[in-house]
């Protein structure tokens, strides 16, 4: 399961949505999202089980790395056609109407040494080639591809230029964060990491010091606060903005047949002696007897199970779709057809597995209750993407931005 480094994301996260149109909000419907745990970017309760369970998520399509632990949804697509979008418009590129120059990879070598001025403040060409390469980096992880040619440059100089200007703007109007708020961030990230030396070889792989990542991440969260007090305040989606919503879009509120689950996994390597793979199974097989025999599926999960992320939820996966999983675990559960039934023992290249049917739903469309969440969640980041664009431009409009690419 491949993830974004979780410094890359910190840096780029709360700008991705807003600065470059590279929304989480377009994958799938909105009822899949809903059937996923709710918000417009939720996987949902039990999806670190659902990630070890994911075939090469990679190969399904996800428009960025999903967030540690979560799932590719089936179907997702990086951006609206896996390039990045203009900030200014929000449209992506067209590669067939450029000419050959423009398609053509654009060594890094042909750059200026500044590549832009935004009022003044100058934009180096090593901080475009580190952006567009990271950027590329992402867009090859969720299995996009993305050229360094001329008009990928400009697009992430776009970008960098918009986040300049927000910059700008927020020192303007005294938005600014506290050494505390910035260490608390900081202190965040560290926890994303097993040890201190786990962290300083993340650091050194994005090229970072700890000193430039206090600076790109104090930069970050004040253009965060600066959007959130100043640009997107006052957005709001009212319940009757939903309805109306969910009423002209009843395709986008289709649901596909699902199953709400629990698991037992015992974990054995695919590569694994037959010896131990023997006692996996005689493992799995003692803990669907005792299953049949009345013991508590929930307790036996705590006490037993190996995946990480269902077992201290009792084995809940939540909901599953179809394409979510391997194929053995997956025919396996959609051929469970009533509450509480037991599959027999399962074995996939994780080990081997006990599941139980907690409900079955047919394929349909989504009751509006059930998908009022993730359709408030759209409609909002649909209005705070307008409003920061809107910002943008007219920060652009009234300043004086120089490009020299």
């Amino acid at each position: 399961m491949k993830s974004s480094p979780p410094l890359t994301r910190l840096l780029t996260l709360s700008l991705c949505l807003l600065l470059t149109g590279l929304t989480g909000c377009s994958r799938g419907s909105l009822a899949e999202q809903a059937a996923s745990g709710g918000g417009a970017s939720s996987q949902g309760s039990g999806s670190a089980a659902k990630a070890g369970l994911a075939e090469n998520a990679a190969n399904a399509g996800a428009a960025a790395p999903a967030a540690a632990g979560q799932p590719a949804k089936p179907g997702a697509t990086a951006g609206a056609s896996g390039t990045p979008a203009s900030p200014a418009s929000g449209q992506a590129a067209k590669p067939d109407a450029a000419p050959a120059a423009e398609v053509a990879p654009l060594p890094p070598e042909k750059l200026p040494a500044v590549v832009a001025k935004v009022n003044g403040e100058e934009i180096k060409k090593a901080d475009l080639v580190r952006a567009a390469r990271e950027l590329q980096g992402r867009m090859q992880q969720g299995g996009a591809s993305g050229t360094l040619n001329a008009a990928f440059y400009r697009q992430v100089l776009d970008s960098i230029i918009a986040r300049t200007l927000l910059e700008q703007a927020a020192k303007k109007e005294g938005v600014a964060v506290s050494d505390d708020e910035v260490k608390a961030q900081l202190a965040e990230l560290r926890g994303n990491f097993p040890s201190a030396e786990a962290f300083d070889k993340a650091l050194k792989e994005q090229g970072l010091t700890e000193a430039e990542l206090t600076r790109q991440a104090r930069n970050a969260f004040t253009i965060q606060k600066f959007i959130d007090s100043k640009v997107t305040s006052d957005v709001k989606v009212s319940d009757q903005d939903a309805k109306d919503f969910y009423a002209k879009n009843q395709d986008k509120m289709k649901r596909p047949e699902r199953v709400h689950l629990r698991h037992i996994l015992v974990r054995v390597d695919a590569a694994a002696k037959p010896e131990d793979k023997k006692k996996g199974r005689e493992k799995a097989d003692a803990i669907l007897a005792k299953l049949k025999a009345g013991d508590d599926f929930a307790k036996l999960a705590r006490e037993n199970s190996e995946d990480p992320g269902s077992k201290d939820s009792g084995g809940d996966l939540s909901w599953v779709a179809r394409g979510q999983t391997v194929p053995p675990f997956e025919q396996a559960a959609f051929a469970l057809k009533k509450p509480n039934e037991l599959s027999p023992v399962v074995e996939s290249n994780f080990g081997y597995h006990v599941i139980q049917l907690v409900e079955h739903q047919d394929a349909g469309v989504a009751p509006f209750d059930e998908v009022k969440t993730p359709i408030s969640n759209f409609l909002s980041n649909k209005q705070k993407q307008e409003r920061v664009q809107q910002r943008i431009q007219a920060l652009r409009s009234q300043g004086k931005v120089e490009v020299f690419i």
